[in-house]
């Protein structure tokens, strides 16, 4: 919902429209009165005390003290600080368990919870808030934090913030306002304020009348503001006056000296001129006032014992918040109402207050009872989950994020169109990490990675390296840990940004307060994205926004030197691929993280040394980790962007898409026999063939020809314990270890094979036998028949053509034949230690042995690729071959490859894909719990992949578990560690 601002303009701005608190009903009033009927005069003044319940370096001791004070004063509140949130409930029991009258619990949590309390989710502060253009948002996190303080067992929240924040200058408000603007913090302070009050939770704008034009923090010192009345009412007062008008509960008086107004001298919040007069009076509030805290040194010439809440009292206040000395401040009110006793109809005014919030927040009559919840409370927090950090919080959150983030400045640099020439560097600069920011870009493209320190003269080296990319995306990054933390461009810092934007194109990322835009020279920016906070989801989303995956729609909730309030460029997103939380599709985090158990059980019993694991649902990426090492040394970990052997994928990575594109051009028809295509097959026992036979592996080939073999010379074997080698000897003048035109295809590092070899290996699978019976069996013999054909049918190498028509359209840079051509060998994980052929470890070569034959370029094997690009090909096909507003395959050629053609023949396979098990007795290549619409295929080396159209689930699976340290190692496959991986993922779907 949006939530529209007006104000009825009357006397100096300001309406005298009365509306009720949204406690002041006649159920509460009347339940009030009953009560208050029945208490002394001291019980009536201690209902307007709210102590400190805890806070930094109390102990025992301390809370002895509030104990007394709840069963031998009767106070009516507390409110806490600094702790966890099992203590803050344990207190709040404890200290209700001899309260007459159930304790009014309040905390500051501006911006939910986690400003006071630990193991809670940290949501943005107010500033960021500002720049959300939708106020449902805003209103959906209000909800979210009185369900939080709900479940604590508190009442009160002290928020929203209503200062405006218009000087820079100011210490302790700042990003804790929604921003400058009147229509800002009036439309974001209404749709918290209506989120908490809607869930009962009574919210308390402040700081009255506006702390945001100051430069002093009221908590050291006093500030002064010299401002009048036609002042206030035409700006600090004017976001009151809305959240009043709508039912605003409670208002926090700030202790702020206003010498035009109070004539006296008296800080606000002491002040009947603020408090009665402009507050009460002119502004017509009827709900709770609550005085800032009494224990500020803005209030230290006030020293007297209970002096202060006197004072305080007198002006007009109905809470006195965080009294120095409760006993002492009873006294003096009592006597001070003995001396008037018109002060009694204010102390009965105040009490009632008190005790209408207790009943609308459903707190229950006068009991001795230890635990106190009105029979109409639907909240009852007894063993309740006090879980913070949960699935719904992670997506408001995210969701707060992704609409605050701000584009300032686009010359037409994002969203990056990704080529396989365009050269992109990240820089992080900054006092904090901006590794999610950098791990993000490098998911959609290979990104070089620097870092600016500032505390070393490099400006020029690095100036000259970042000359040579494309475009320089700038991650400015500032410590998120509190609000007050100041944000300072160093000159360095800013020498070191203009001078590179000097040398190339520069896109620059603040993620940190919008004022730093103030100290850099902007002029020679391609980009500006203001980001706001340093979280990761700020990170992330900030990354994705770059990409395209996700909506620019922030706007500057304040002003700068070369922007103004409200700006901001619209910015559609252009990829449907993107990074979420898994609640976002539908499925339990919870329930995905047993996955790294199992990962972690079987790295450490060496049924693998590592993994990458990426789940994808309605191509949203729900889950992208990488774990454990290259091999079983340790000594390098995996990471996200390295590449596994992908072994068999290969055929529905590499083949299956040229099939269906030569299908969808009519260049090729699966239906028809080999001999159709080429002369060579037709006087073999291979003419008759039909292709489509050979790719649903029905077509009476055998399984495999170990071609290797009749090139090497029989030994005797002879295993060496120091290399984990045997001796193998080549025959005469098959391999050399230098390359060159007789000796072009290499095999392994110093391995090249001469190439009229491959001639051998065609002619040895036509000379082949066929099995006696035309049934299923698996077979990678006829993709290297296919070879001839397929190669007759594209214009160029195998390779090239797919990246040119699939990998590289998807930004899918990291799929790839021969990976040492484009990547360092560090980036690869080693498949196995091959003793019996090629006497080496074998890194960055294809490990099956006829694909390493043919130079690493095969249809059946010799592709490298990391898990999240696999799944961009596979959302391709979940996607029916559409990708933005193209089509790179057709709808109708992927289901008709996808489909099992011969299930009813008992054959369970799709053309080039594999599919679930037909035959309940089968241990088939799945979970049982996808749907037989999936498709997917297995790799030898112990990878696996699969998606699902009925559910929307792509999953990878990447190792060299089956394969290193060799091919003995079957515990991937006999433990079932995919296939159970893919369960739990299928457990994990909430929708």
């Amino acid at each position: 919902m949006f939530f529209l601002v007006s104000f009825s303009i009357q006397r100096d701005n300001i309406s005298t429209k009365e509306s009720r608190p949204v406690y002041d009903n006649l159920l509460t009033r009347n339940w009030a009165d009953s009560i208050l009927n029945n208490l002394s005069i001291e019980q009536k003044i201690a209902q307007l005390f709210m102590v400190a319940a805890n806070g930094k370096n109390l102990n025992e001791n301390y809370y002895k003290k509030v104990d007394t004070l709840v069963t031998d004063y009767h106070i009516g509140g507390v409110i806490f600080f600094q702790s966890g949130p099992s203590e803050l409930m344990s207190l709040i029991n404890r200290y209700n368990q001899n309260a007459s009258i159930p304790l009014l619990a309040g905390i500051d949590a501006e911006w939910g919870v986690s400003m006071r309390l630990d193991s809670a989710e940290v949501f943005p502060w107010m500033m960021t808030l500002g720049a959300i253009q939708n106020d449902s948002l805003v209103y959906n996190f209000g909800v979210h934090v009185a369900k939080e303080l709900k479940k604590l067992g508190l009442h009160i929240n002290f928020a929203p913030v209503l200062d405006i924040n218009n000087n820079p200058n100011n210490p302790i408000i700042d990003r804790r306002s929604f921003g400058e603007s009147i229509n800002v913090v009036a439309k974001r302070g209404l749709a918290y304020m209506k989120g908490l009050q809607d869930n009962n939770i009574l919210a308390c704008g402040k700081h009255f009348p506006g702390h945001g034009d100051t430069d002093i923090d009221s908590h050291l010192a006093l500030p002064v503001i010299n401002h009048n009345r036609l002042r206030l009412d035409s700006l600090e007062l004017r976001p009151y006056q809305e959240l009043i008008q709508q039912g605003l509960g409670s208002i926090m008086v700030a202790h702020i000296a206003l010498p035009q107004i109070d004539t006296f001298d008296l800080p606000a919040s002491l002040s009947p001129e603020v408090i009665m007069g402009i507050l009460k009076k002119d502004m017509g509030f009827k709900g709770l006032v609550i005085s800032d805290a009494l224990n500020m040194k803005a209030l230290s010439f006030y020293q007297e014992p209970g002096e202060r809440e006197l004072q305080a009292f007198l002006a007009g206040n109905d809470i006195l918040l965080f009294p120095n000395d409760v006993p002492e401040a009873i006294e003096l009110i009592k006597s001070k109402i003995s001396l008037n006793p018109v002060l009694e109809n204010q102390l009965n005014h105040s009490c009632r207050q008190v005790l209408m919030v207790k009943k609308w927040t459903h707190l229950s009559t006068i009991s001795n009872s230890a635990k106190r919840i009105s029979e109409d409370s639907t909240e009852v927090c007894v063993n309740c989950n006090l879980n913070l950090q949960s699935d719904s919080s992670r997506f408001i959150n995210r969701m707060l994020a992704k609409n605050a983030i701000t584009l300032l400045r686009n010359n037409d640099v994002i969203p990056i169109q990704a080529t396989d020439s365009l050269r992109i560097a990240c820089v992080s600069m900054g006092s904090d990490s901006g590794q999610v920011f950098y791990n993000r870009l490098n998911d959609y493209m290979p990104v070089s990675h620097y870092t600016y320190n500032s505390e070393l003269d490099v400006t020029d080296e690095l100036v000259e390296k970042l000359s040579n990319y494309d475009l320089v995306i700038v991650g400015y990054h500032f410590y998120n840990g509190n609000f007050w933390t100041k944000h300072v461009v160093t000159k360095r810092e800013s020498f070191f940004l203009d001078k590179l934007t000097k040398n190339t194109s520069v896109f620059l990322t603040i993620f940190g307060h919008p004022r730093v835009l103030n100290d850099l020279n902007l002029n020679d920016l391609d980009g500006v994205l203001l980001s706001y906070q340093n979280s990761q989801d700020f990170q992330d989303l900030s990354a994705q926004l770059i990409f395209g995956s996700i909506d620019a729609l922030g706007r500057l909730p304040l002003s700068l030197n070369q922007f103004k309030i409200g700006d901001g460029l619209w910015l559609k997103k252009s990829r449907n691929f993107k990074f979420s939380l898994p609640i976002e599709v539908g499925l339990d985090v919870d329930s995905l993280n047993q996955i790294d158990t199992i990962v972690q059980a079987a790295i450490s019993r060496h049924i693998m040394p590592g993994c990458q694991i990426v789940i994808s649902r309605h191509g949203h990426v729900v889950y992208n980790k990488s774990f454990g090492h290259h091999t079983y040394d340790s000594l390098e970990l995996v990471k996200n962007d390295h590449l596994y052997d992908i072994a068999s994928i290969t055929k529905i990575a590499a083949a299956a898409p040229i099939f269906m594109y030569l299908s969808d051009k009519k260049n090729i028809n699966i239906n028809r026999k080999l001999k159709h295509y080429s002369s060579l097959f037709r006087h073999t026992n291979k003419a008759n063939l039909r292709i489509i036979d050979i790719l649903t592996h029905q077509s009476k080939l055998f399984p495999w020809i170990p071609f290797y073999k009749t090139m090497l010379n029989p030994v005797e074997s002879n295993k060496s314990s120091d290399a984990g080698l045997a001796q193998v000897e080549y025959r005469n003048f098959i391999f050399s270890q230098t390359y060159s035109q007789t000796y072009p295809l290499q095999v392994a590092k110093d391995l090249y094979l001469k190439s009229s070899y491959v001639d051998t290996i065609f002619n040895q699978i036509l000379d082949s036998d066929l099995l006696d019976t035309k049934e299923y069996r698996y077979s990678d013999l006829g993709f290297y028949l296919m070879m001839h054909i397929i190669q007759n049918k594209i214009s160029s190498s195998i390779p090239d053509f797919l990246n040119h028509n699939f990998y590289f359209p998807l930004d899918a840079f990291r799929i790839t034949y021969n990976p040492l051509d484009r990547f360092p060998l560090h980036f690869i994980v080693p498949t196995e230690n091959d003793y019996y052929f090629r006497q080496q470890l074998i890194r960055g070569y294809v490990h099956d042995q006829g694909a390493a034959l043919l130079g690493g370029i095969a249809l059946h094997a010799g592709l490298f690729s990391n898990a999240l690009d696999l799944a961009k090909l596979m959302q391709l096909y979940l996607d029916k071959g559409t990708l933005g507003e193209n089509q790179l395959l057709s709808k109708k050629v992927i289901s008709k490859f996808t489909k099992a053609p011969f299930a009813d023949d008992g054959n369970r396979r799709g053309i080039v894909f594999d599919k679930p098990s037909i035959d309940v007795d089968e241990n088939g290549p799945t979970c049982d719990s996808i749907s037989l619409q999936s498709f997917g295929h297995s790799g030898w080396t112990g990878t696996m992949t699969w998606a699902d159209p009925e559910t929307g689930i792509v999953y990878v699976f990447l190792s060299n578990g089956r394969a290193f340290p060799d091919g003995n190692n079957t515990k991937l496959i006999t433990e079932n560690i995919r296939t159970d991986i893919q369960k739990i993922i299928y457990n994990s779907i909430i929708d």
